[in-house]
């Protein structure tokens, strides 16, 4: 009798060992953050810019994430930076990220991401000095983006995120230069308002947000 309980454990300790493993598998996976629905605030910095300055913003977003490795970001920004003294710049920003997590991300504290998106902007550039007559120029432009970022998660609903991607704009060119004219500067702008001079502008932002989860869409 007692060889045959012998037996019994020897051929059945594999079977409880991979029952308790697939067990723990199943508890693993079960977690979903699909359908997580986070709104959020944020400040971006763009630099590297076609006038050399940076431009400083604010804006708002909110998230509806697909899956545990995708996510989308919906955003908007108004940058606003001056040109050397002698103009401003402000820049509006309306777009979408789709967002991957290449490391699983439950459970984690924090969780890297890649992201590349679209956005719709609005540029309108306005000479400042007194001593010159007012100049204005604007256009609007499509641009994308691609970047990376992280997810520094405090809590399970309320985490802060900083980012870097670098926006590549399409559309009507604003060409600004700077001359002496009786002993001052002097910024003039021209602007192709006729989309005969198409050009390509690229500008890296910084990005860091707080968001906070509010519900489960599904």
């Amino acid at each position: 009798m007692k060889k045959i309980k012998f037996l019994l454990i020897v051929f059945l300790s594999p079977l409880l060992l991979f029952s308790q493993e697939n067990s723990s598998i199943v508890k693993a996976n079960d977690s979903n953050l699909g359908g997580s629905f986070e709104l959020g605030i944020r400040s971006t910095t763009s630099t590297f810019g076609s006038t050399g300055n940076l431009g400083y913003g604010i804006g708002g977003q909110f998230r509806i994430r697909m899956s545990n490795r995708v996510n989308t970001e919906w955003f908007s920004d108004f940058i606003t930076e001056d040109i050397d003294g002698l103009a401003k710049r402000n820049d509006y920003h309306i777009g979408w990220s789709v967002m991957f997590y290449p490391i699983n991300p439950i459970h984690k504290k924090i969780t890297p991401y890649i992201l590349a998106g679209h956005c719709f902007d609005y540029t309108k550039i306005t000479t400042t000095l007194k001593l010159q007559e007012t100049e204005t120029a604007s256009k609007l432009s499509s641009a994308t983006q691609i970047g990376l970022g992280t997810h520094f998660n405090l809590t399970d609903k309320f985490n802060i995120s900083l980012s870097s991607q670098y926006m590549l704009h399409l559309g009507n060119d604003i060409h600004t230069e700077v001359h002496r004219e009786n002993g001052h500067s002097e910024l003039h702008i021209e602007s192709d308002g006729h989309g005969e001079t198409v050009s390509l502008e690229g500008h890296i932002l910084y990005t860091i947000s707080i968001n906070y989860k509010i519900a489960n869409l599904w």
